[in-house]
């Protein structure tokens, strides 16, 4: 009995723990908040935080090879583990810089999801999903260097403004894509 009840002590806490830390999906509704940030900080870097953030495509190839666009889950998803801040380093900023970061990867899901649905796929789709992820997958990782660079990573405060109002005014020109 005793064993029973160890081990599901431990499976039990194995879920809690990878349920909320593996990552999470972005929401229109939901602001990152500093509790989200649960990595260990980088000390070899000057840098007071960094928030990893990505786009996963979950979908299923029916036994002909086509794609089934029904099935296709595209999310833009925050990886608390990997995120990490310096409590002394930040300031009001910082946290609307990483959730831009965040916002950037969201823009980047629609964008999937836009060419997903606009594509007219072939016996070949993994193939062909593959040749549509990889382009905006690039896209995404040069948008959010990009962005690091002009903010001076949150330094300057005219181009982080600017920089926030380009992702508001992109997630609103996708915003068909939401889901």
């Amino acid at each position: 009995m005793i064993r029973v009840l160890s081990l599901l002590a431990c499976v039990f806490f194995l879920l809690s723990v990878q349920k909320k830390s593996y990552r999470f999906p972005w929401e229109a509704n939901k602001l990152l908040q500093w509790s989200d940030f649960i990595g260990r900080p980088d000390r070899s870097t000057s840098y007071s935080a960094m928030a990893n953030t990505g786009i996963s495509h979950r979908y299923t190839i029916n036994s002909k090879g086509f794609l089934v666009k029904e099935k296709s889950i595209i999310q833009a998803n925050f990886y608390p583990k990997l995120s990490w801040y310096k409590p002394n380093l930040i300031d009001t900023h910082t946290l609307s810089h990483e959730q831009t970061h965040f916002d950037i990867s969201e823009v980047h899901a629609r964008m999937l999801r836009k060419a997903i649905a606009g594509f007219k796929f072939s016996r070949h789709s993994q193939k062909e999903v593959d040749a549509i992820y990889k382009p905006i997958e690039r896209s995404r990782k040069a948008m959010q260097i990009k962005f690091d660079i002009e903010t001076e990573h949150s330094q300057n405060l005219e181009a982080e403004m600017k920089w926030e109002r380009k992702v508001r005014d992109l997630l609103y020109l996708y915003r068909r894509w939401a889901h």
